[in-house]
């Protein structure tokens, strides 16, 4: 599997280089520290990106040192560029298995999400988008999935089963109890973890309140909290106002999944 990171030498960024080269070092996944100078969308003059471009190199040295530090026997390397930093980090999600970021949005934030530019990536990256707080790893158990109907919600739990089978913990499949989520829903989603491991642990919960607000709960105490995203139909397509609460609260580290990703593996295979 291969991560890109976004890597600018800020505290945020820095959670989200350690979160995964840990996990790199626990996995064996690569890595590529992706570092982009800020130019401004080509406003600035050559000097002025040339000394950019130096300080991002020089950012980027200090990360792959700190990355390759915690993931010794990792394959890591840096990537530096010039550009937007989401539009830089949303390409190279093509290419990428996974894409993550830090954040330092955390509190409550309701409906005010899209000066973030994490939720901004979240919402255009063709890959899964991690976004990691600045917060403690010790205590966390569990991989935890919000379940819904459509395919979006197929594509989250499949993401989030592979994640336990990989990690060795249990999952934990979560209807929220604003949502006019059919039972039916949450059994679809039990067997589609079935067929990505039978021998997966897996826990069943409804929860009182919001999906947003039951989401966030579980972000406090799970390794990995995953949440679907919806194919856009025509056009861009925004996070949503539950994506959007949860990445504006999240209190660990939470996974965006474009339905997307699993699109060609659902074909051919339904739950009657």
């Amino acid at each position: 599997m291969t991560i890109v990171v976004g890597a600018d030498g800020s505290v945020a960024s820095r959670a989200a280089v350690e979160w995964a080269a840990r996990r790199a070092e626990r996995t064996g996944d690569e890595l590529d520290l992706v570092t982009v100078a800020d130019d401004g969308w080509g406003s600035i003059g050559g000097s002025a990106r040339a000394e950019l471009l130096a300080t991002a190199e020089g950012l980027a040295a200090r990360e792959l040192e700190a990355a390759r530090r915690l993931a010794p026997n990792a394959d890591v390397r840096s990537t530096v560029a010039v550009g937007s930093p989401i539009l830089t980090l949303a390409e190279a999600s093509r290419d990428a298995d996974v894409v993550v970021v830090g954040t330092h949005k955390v509190g409550y934030f309701h409906g005010r999400a899209m000066g973030s530019r994490s939720l901004q990536l979240a919402a255009v990256a063709a890959a899964p988008t991690v976004v990691v707080p600045v917060t403690s790893w010790r205590g966390r158990s569990g991989v935890a999935v919000g379940v819904s109907d459509g395919a979006d919600s197929d594509a989250a739990v499949q993401f989030a089963a592979e994640e336990a089978a990989r990690l060795g913990e249990p999952l934990v499949l979560l209807r929220a109890a604003d949502g006019d989520v059919h039972e039916r829903a949450i059994e679809r989603a039990a067997e589609i973890a079935a067929e990505v491991s039978p021998d997966l642990t897996v826990d069943e919960r409804s929860a009182g309140g919001n999906a947003a607000e039951s989401l966030i709960g579980l972000s406090r105490r799970a390794v990995l909290t995953v949440t679907g995203r919806r194919l856009a139909s025509r056009g861009f397509l925004p996070l949503g106002r539950t994506n959007s609460d949860l990445l504006m609260n999240l209190a660990g580290p939470v996974v965006v999944v474009p339905q997307v990703v699993v699109e060609a593996y659902l074909v051919g295979w339904s739950v009657a």
